[in-house]
């Protein structure tokens, strides 16, 4: 470039006579410097094509023996259906145990009724009655050094009673705070229609002030699934039907005040049992427990991390509950947002 710019200089700079004395080195200068030029320009673009083409050395290709290559499918996508799959096999296996222990208890009825009209009614030497024989042999209703007080009353009562067979359920102590569906595979319960609520109502407008009267009493225990949406008027409306010729303003049921309920049931809101209260208080059976199949519910067991499974036909004769339609379905959106 040195040499260039000399040359340059001087064909700028010379005056008309040397320019004439110096033109033939200038041009030949010119010329080869213009042809070094327009060679670079013109193969460097080429060169650097070339070098960005790959060798086919390093292109790898895929044999016959090789698998096609798709993306594998992830494991995220397989994963909850297998979940789902898992739990209705749970749940399929639920509601066969549930099936056999009930095929189970008529059997044993059946042979027990069998038995009891061959046998004598009278007292063995031993001083214990062949029925008192038999609560023994219940293994689930057994004192249970650990149950609280509320929860060993109960158990006590469903063996006096012939509540036979309740089963006493522990669950964690966030049972209230999850779904239905939680709910229910902590208790393996066969479905979520089998869960059901205890509470109990007062007609702040009965003539009664006591439960003597079983149907017009002033408190009533009130079962119902969590399925549904609980109606008052329609449990006024069943034990007005109960009372022919008293009048509508007769019947206004709400909730009982929490300090009475636990007065008179014995232990606090959300571990009310429908039966062992402190007084003997009626029933009233929701219409759609006893539709449930299997046969048997969930309820509170006397207290707030026990819940008790009962059998709704022997419930029924046990507790002389009233049947009625006191509640309606919730929605699938108001199933979903069920915490309590």
């Amino acid at each position: 470039m040195s040499l260039a710019m000399k040359y340059l200089r001087r064909v700028c700079l010379c005056t008309r006579r040397e320019y004439f004395r110096h033109r033939t080195p200038i041009v030949v200068f010119l010329f080869l410097y213009f042809l070094f030029h327009t060679r670079t320009r013109t193969h460097a673009p080429i060169r650097v094509r070339r070098a960005c083409v790959p060798r086919l050395s390093s292109i790898r290709l895929h044999t016959p023996s090789s698998s096609f290559p798709f993306p594998s499918m992830p494991a995220a996508a397989v994963s909850p259906l297998e979940q789902r799959l898992a739990q209705l096999a749970k749940r399929f296996d639920v509601i066969e145990s549930g099936l056999k222990h009930l095929h189970q208890q008529l059997q044993n009825t059946s042979l027990g009724g069998a038995a009891a009209g061959a046998a004598s009614p009278d007292v063995s030497p031993s001083g214990t009655s062949s029925a008192a024989k038999a609560a023994t042999d219940l293994p689930a209703l057994q004192p249970n050094s650990k149950d609280p007080l509320e929860v060993a009353k109960l158990r006590r009562h469903c063996l006096e009673s012939g509540l036979h067979s309740a089963e006493f359920l522990w669950v964690p102590s966030n049972y209230y705070q999850e779904n239905l569906q939680w709910r229910r595979d902590a208790l393996h319960a066969p479905s979520i229609r089998h869960l059901c609520k205890t509470i109990l109502m007062e007609n702040t407008h009965c003539t009664n002030n006591d439960c003597a009267d079983r149907s017009n009493s002033r408190y009533y225990l009130v079962v119902y699934q969590y399925v549904d949406r609980f109606n008052s008027d329609m449990v006024g409306r069943a034990i007005q039907e109960l009372n022919p010729g008293m009048g509508k303003k007769k019947f206004n049921f709400r909730l009982a005040d929490p300090a009475e309920a636990e007065k008179l049931t014995g232990v606090r809101s959300g571990a009310v049992a429908p039966f062992g209260t402190v007084i003997p208080i009626p029933v009233i059976l929701s219409v759609g427990v006893t539709q449930l199949v299997p046969p048997i519910f969930y309820v509170g067991g006397g207290h707030v991390d026990c819940k008790c499974r009962l059998d709704t036909e022997e419930f029924m004769r046990v507790s002389n509950a009233i049947l009625a339609p006191i509640s309606v379905p919730l929605t699938e959106e108001e199933l979903e947002q069920i915490a309590d």
